[in-house]
């Protein structure tokens, strides 16, 4: 199983929509859909903070603890 949530969700509707129960189904996709929203726009947030620091953008997602510059196919 995997750690992350939205992989969680996929597979939660998946495994809904196989046993007919195509509301939480459409609640378990609606919710990893929301959270992936959420992320790029946190992520979006994330660069722009970066983009106008004085210390320069990667010290300051270092400093932070954010991965701001991997490329969004490579997010978890």
């Amino acid at each position: 199983m995997t750690d992350d949530i939205v992989a969680r969700l996929r597979d939660w509707a998946s495994c809904s929509l196989d046993r007919g129960r195509v509301d939480a189904s459409k609640d378990f996709t609606e919710a990893a859909d929301t959270i992936e929203t959420l992320r790029a726009e946190r992520d979006e947030a994330r660069r722009e903070v970066c983009a106008f620091s004085y210390d320069g953008p990667r010290r300051t997602a270092e400093d932070r603890g954010w991965d701001c510059f991997k490329e969004p196919a490579d997010a978890p």
